[in-house]
């Protein structure tokens, strides 16, 4: 019998690796990036938010990074996948199961033989092993594995995602937090100022025109503060969710700003072709490309007979008690072919299909490709602008502050009406809440830019070649 099983194993494995594999070759996709002036970015650092310098964002992206339901959820699907898979690979090996009955058997007085009892007890085990003549077993294991470093991938582009969603909340919640200071202090000059207007309209000093002009800024100002409040109360709810904080904690505090301060990181002008490979959601499009494909060769080796090479070694006896003796030992060996004859189209619409899940893979990963360049331009264009829309809302904000200056002046001197010292104050306001959002923009800009790059990725082993040479597949 060892010798028997020893020649079945030596057989399959032989077959196996002659066999012939159904698989089609993998399409091309063109790749060909031509990029005005090319820079070279190996070294993004992979805890990229730790460049702005800011010991609050650092203490909210390591909450986010541990306790985020998405990323947690994300991180679910990987291990669902890796058990996937596992299961595929396990395809390789044989299926060995134990096998024991006992069975009681009894005729009546009446039979031919007379009244009789018997009892046949067997043990044994039971081997059996697809040889893997046309590919489906190893196919299936192609896709399981291309399957999995996908969902690893997806789970590095949840991080980045969530990283970036962070940072971009923080940095909002700032500039809101700066808005909302603006307008309480306005708001309390503008009530000041109106407490002196009334006085002056009791002393028959202005007319009621003026009077109420000031009251409309006090009132403006009170509903731009609520409604300003309104937002930030959505952006701490926001940032509170991302960072993975309890229930508890989202009904009953607030994230409030602790640090304000922060510095911006230098980004380049330029980016290289090689950026596709470091973006993880390119990497995984490309992965699920490559299971679509080896897909098709499980499909096709559905058109051919499976077969199968069965063993069994157990033991038989009428006697429980002398059951495990050599002479009650049994043996056998066999094979099995399986193979659709009438099928009625199954087989083909199933090859079908598999070619058109390929053909949709090459498309969303063409679509990726192109998506991801789209965002790396637009993101390098609008840390461009934000610089200059920087720069202007701070000299707007400077020049609003003079004409405010030199409006009340010619008010007080009786040069000019009260409704153009109003109207410098409104604009000196709106100049001051522009500089607080461009000093914002500028910083979600840069998150853009780390985000387009695809963050801290890293190629896992095995996928740091160019993907010129991963399409060889």
């Amino acid at each position: 019998m060892r010798r028997i099983l020893e020649f079945l194993v030596v057989f399959a494995i032989a077959l196996s690796f002659s066999a012939c594999n159904l698989r089609p070759k993998i399409p091309a996709v063109d790749t060909n990036v031509s990029l005005a002036n090319p820079i070279m970015v190996n070294d993004i650092n992979e805890s990229w938010w730790e460049e702005f310098n800011n010991s609050q964002l650092n203490e909210l992206m390591s909450l986010a990074l541990s306790k985020n339901s998405d990323l947690l959820l994300a991180l679910n699907s990987l291990e669902q996948a890796k058990v996937q898979m596992d299961l595929a690979k396990l395809e390789f090996t044989p299926n060995v199961k134990g096998e024991a009955s006992s069975i009681k058997s009894e005729t009546s007085e009446r039979s031919p033989q007379g009244r009789s009892t018997s009892t046949l007890t067997s043990i044994g085990a039971v081997l059996s092993w697809e040889i893997d003549l046309w590919g489906r077993v190893r196919n299936a294991a192609r896709a399981g594995i291309a399957m999995y470093e996908a969902s690893a991938m997806d789970v590095q582009n949840a991080r980045l995602s969530i990283a970036a969603s962070v940072a971009n909340t923080y940095f909002s919640l700032i500039a809101l937090s700066e808005q909302e200071n603006i307008l309480k202090e306005s708001l309390a000059s503008y009530e000041q100022t109106l407490e002196y207007r009334k006085a002056e309209l009791e002393s028959g000093y202005i007319t009621e025109l003026v009077y109420y002009q000031s009251k409309a800024s006090v009132d403006s100002a009170r509903s731009q503060l609520a409604t300003l409040q309104d937002s930030l109360s959505k952006t701490r709810t926001a940032l509170a969710i991302l960072s993975g904080k309890d229930a508890s904690f989202i009904a009953e505090n607030n994230i409030t700003i602790k640090d304000a301060n922060y510095t911006i990181p230098s980004v380049p002008e330029g980016i290289s072709a090689d950026i596709l490979e470091r973006r993880a959601d390119v990497g995984a499009a490309l992965l699920r490309f490559k299971a679509a494909n080896a897909q098709i060769g499980v499909a096709r080796a559905a058109y051919f007979p499976q077969i199968n090479l069965t063993a069994a070694l157990g033991y038989t006896s009428n006697d429980f008690e002398r059951l495990l003796v050599s002479s009650a030992h049994t043996w056998q060996k066999g094979g099995s072919l399986v193979m659709p004859l009438f099928d009625f189209g199954r087989t083909a619409s199933n090859v079908k299909l598999a070619w058109l899940d390929q053909n949709a893979s090459m498309l969303e990963y063409d679509k990726t490709l192109k998506n991801a360049l789209g965002e790396v331009k637009d993101a390098l264009e609008l840390r461009k602008n934000a610089d200059f829309k920087l720069s202007a809302a701070s000299d707007l904000e400077a020049s609003g502050a003079r004409v405010y200056e030199l409006s009340k002046l010619r008010y007080e001197a009786g040069y000019s009406s009260h409704l153009e010292l109003l109207d410098a104050q409104r604009q000196h306001l709106s100049a001051r809440l522009e500089l607080a959002s461009s000093k914002a923009g500028l910083a979600t800009s840069v998150v853009e830019v780390f985000k387009a790059f695809g963050g801290g990725f890293k190629n896992p082993k095995g996928l740091e070649k160019s993907l010129d040479e991963t399409l060889k597949y």
